[in-house]
């Protein structure tokens, strides 16, 4: 479903049938039109100027600021927007499109004359008349939910890269597009110079004051329990999901019992996955992610809740340095050092501020992710060489970064996960969930994006910073344990991180896994929150098989695969289908070629 489209005029009634809402139209020049669903795009007309908006609850921009930036010409000052803005200047009929800062609200254009119509949407699949699939990005997404810098799933087909604008020009009909940066937030010498805890707990305070019969996703983990920090005063409704009897369930149960909050406990394996949900998901996000969150956003539109959760909390956490990237005993080396104190020193002895060793790291390098696909479909995309130019298109995000003035590898990593793992793939469980209804995110506070961003990586990296806001707001919030440790959030980061290793211990050696249960606080509860194997079963696929071409997926393979795996932790799986499912939806009736 889209938002909006930039199409030739005339053409409403189309976008009626095709979307069952209500439509309206700007014109623009004299050949072609905005066309909006105006329950979701909000309209403004001021000197001149006639704003299009969408994004988060309560938080649009100020229209009269924006009005003198575009006025004196000052775009790059228009960064920081909390969805999008289409600002269209009427004494001249050009058009700007602003984008936010993370690039979680998809914006795609064409850049191919042989399909002109629409030229702007946001829905990739109002522009895919040409048909031609762009196979990298194809693998790319089934490999990680993301595809790199702007290109999409279309050949001919652009993505709006995170933090730019467009701007859209018309002459004798004919229309022009611009893709332009808009103030480069990632670079340290934006900043006025590190800021005080107490600074980034005002902005969160007055942050605070935008929510009001609001709902937290509550996992367990250090960002809701940030966020629920921030938000305790507001009285809010905590939701939580999956193994009701999981000791991360159990934690969630106990801060909400010590805050007098309100809980709503949704078990996942009661949610039908059936093919009506995954549609309802594709025609509001044009993609099928974390269907699980379903059941939430559901309560909070029944209840009439801003929606909110800890995505994009990994920024100021620092979940998303090169950490991520490191595989087994590098890992728990880099983690070690860090919690000593000492990870600048070891980052430096593993050559991560060097940005051909952090381009290593993201490489691709196998078609293991390609098990399932139609056997025709596999022989074609083996030939097509697209680890190499998939590695190529990393190289050039990197060099597109360096030409925005960056210039420390850990930044361009940590900027690369944010907007692609953050932006495109988990920011999804809270837009997708909430398509329809009310939701805001505190972590894209523009302030707090200014501010973070000029704190290292090594400042911020295993929740430090979390850690001492949610103590001097609700200290008594660190006397439960993580979701992944088992000892109390307060105690020093090395015993915590001891604690996960600990765990993993346990989860294996049957011996420890009973004296855990006879002793331990939460030890009559299971580990692990996920309880897909309830989900993922024998009848999966054959429910959901008309959602799945046979001319993509080879579905006998994935259902042997269910059939015979043993684990109890079935989400990759039901990730994976997934991913497969919004791939058919949106190129599924390409031609392979």
């Amino acid at each position: 479903m889209a938002f909006f489209s930039i199409d030739l005029s005339g053409q409403s009634q189309k976008y009626i049938d095709n979307l069952d809402v209500p439509v309206k139209e700007v014109s623009i020049g004299t050949a072609w039109s905005v066309y909006y669903d105006e329950l979701l795009v909000s309209r403004v007309e001021l000197h001149g100027w006639i704003f299009l908006w969408y994004g988060e609850f309560n938080a649009a921009p100020n229209f009269e600021r924006v009005a003198c930036l575009l006025d004196s010409g000052y775009f790059q000052e228009l960064w920081g927007n909390r969805g999008v803005l289409i600002a269209i200047d009427r004494s001249t009929s050009a058009a700007y499109l602003f984008n936010d800062c993370y690039g979680s609200f998809p914006v795609y254009y064409s850049e191919t004359e042989s399909c002109p119509s629409p030229a702007v949407s946001s829905s990739i699949r109002s522009l895919s008349c040409s048909k031609q699939v762009d196979w990298p990005s194809f693998y790319q997404f089934l490999s990680f939910g993301y595809v790199f810098g702007g290109y999409s799933l279309y050949k001919g087909v652009s993505r709006l890269r995170a933090n730019s604008y467009l701007k859209i020009s018309f002459g004798n009909d004919a229309l022009s597009i611009g893709r332009h940066d808009l103030k480069n937030f990632w670079v340290s010498g934006n900043t006025t110079g590190k800021p005080k805890l107490d600074d980034l707990i005002d902005i969160l305070r007055e942050e605070a004051e935008g929510f009001d019969n609001t709902q937290i996703m509550m996992s367990g983990g250090w960002d809701s329990r940030l966020v629920l920090s921030i938000l305790k005063r507001k009285e809010p409704t905590l939701f939580t999901h999956g193994n009701l009897n999981s000791r991360e369930i159990q934690i969630v149960k106990d801060i909400a019992s010590f805050c007098q909050l309100p809980l709503k406990e949704q078990s996942i394996s009661d949610i039908d996955f059936n093919v009506d949900l995954f549609s309802r998901y594709l025609f509001e996000n044009d993609s099928a992610m974390f269907t699980h969150w379903s059941a939430a956003g559901l309560y909070a539109r029944e209840n009439n809740l801003i929606m909110t959760a800890g995505t994009f909390g990994e920024v100021l956490g620092g979940h998303y340095g090169t950490l991520n990237a490191l595989k087994g005993g590098g890992k728990y080396a880099s983690l070690l050092m860090h919690t000593l104190g000492l990870g600048g020193v070891f980052d430096k002895f593993l050559g991560l501020g060097h940005s051909s060793v952090v381009l290593n790291h993201l490489k691709m390098k196998s078609y293991g992710v390609f098990w399932f696909l139609n056997k025709e479909l596999l022989e074609v995309l083996r030939s097509k060489n697209l680890i190499e130019e998939s590695n190529r298109r990393l190289l050039r995000e990197f060099e597109y970064y360096r030409e925005q003035g960056m210039e420390n590898a850990q930044e361009m990593f940590e900027r690369f996960y944010t907007e692609h793992r953050g932006g495109q793939y988990i920011n999804l469980q809270l837009t997708n969930s909430s398509s329809r209804s009310k939701y805001r995110n505190i972590f894209t506070n523009k302030d707090l994006i200014h501010n973070i961003s000029s704190i290292s990586f090594g400042d911020r990296a295993h929740n430090k910073i979390n850690k001492k806001i949610i103590n001097k707001l609700s200290p008594q919030l660190l006397r439960y344990p993580m979701a992944a440790t088992l000892v109390n959030a307060d105690r020093p980061l090395l015993i915590q991180e001891g604690s996960r290793a600990v765990r993993k211990v346990i989860e294996n050696n049957p011996h420890m896994s009973s004296l855990y249960r006879c002793h331990a606080r939460y030890g009559n509860r299971s580990f692990g929150w996920n309880n897909f194997k309830d989900v993922v079963n024998g009848n999966f696929i054959e429910k959901l098989s008309p959602l799945l071409g046979q001319s993509l997926w080879d579905l006998r393979k994935i259902e042997e695969t269910i059939n015979a795996d043993k684990t109890t932790n079935m989400y990759p799986l039901f990730d994976m289908v997934s991913k497969a499912i919004t791939l058919n939806h949106i190129v599924g009736d390409a031609p392979i070629i």
